[in-house]
């Protein structure tokens, strides 16, 4: 397993000129966040998910907890505006890279508001999302079967 931190910075350094993970400020769902941050959140999510699908065991150690504009690692939020100002490079297994760079491409085209929709499927933000004032932590180990048929598509078109 993996800090998220880790794994955020290896996506941040897929995007030297900060066109998907910038400091635009939005609102949705009355917060303003930073665009990149939420797409940074979502990405690290999705990464956690479909890892769980495919190889049964988390590939990120931090947990995620229910936010109003879905799952997020807290730790990632607070540090973002630091995190993205920095160009760092980091050593990942080259396993895990492959998968990492499979899932970058996946969704780089996607809008921020179509991932935090995507994020807002999961079964386990769904049963906290009424709680989202105090953050609950996610338990998605529990999901692993449901995450095995909902991203089985993608797992194949990815050819993980």
């Amino acid at each position: 397993m993996l800090n998220a931190e880790i794994v955020a910075k290896y996506f941040l350094a897929k995007d030297p000129n900060r066109i998907l993970f910038n400091n635009n400020v939005v609102l949705k769902n009355n917060h303003k966040f930073y665009e990149g941050n939420a797409r940074l959140n979502k990405y690290l999510f999705l990464a956690q998910v479909v890892y769980l699908a495919k190889y049964e065991t988390k590939l990120i150690s931090d947990n995620f907890v229910a936010y109003a504009n879905g799952p997020v690692i807290e730790s990632i939020i607070s540090s973002y505006p630091l995190m993205v100002s920095q160009k760092e490079t980091v050593k990942i297994p080259s396993q895990i890279k492959i998968f990492l760079d499979k899932i970058y491409d996946s969704l780089k085209n996607a809008t921020y508001e179509e991932l935090i929709d995507i994020t807002h499927e999961d079964p386990e933000w769904l049963r906290l999302s009424k709680e989202t004032f105090n953050a609950p932590i996610m338990n998605l180990e529990q999901y692993i079967d449901e995450y095995k048929q909902r991203y089985k598509g993608l797992i194949a078109a990815l050819k993980l």
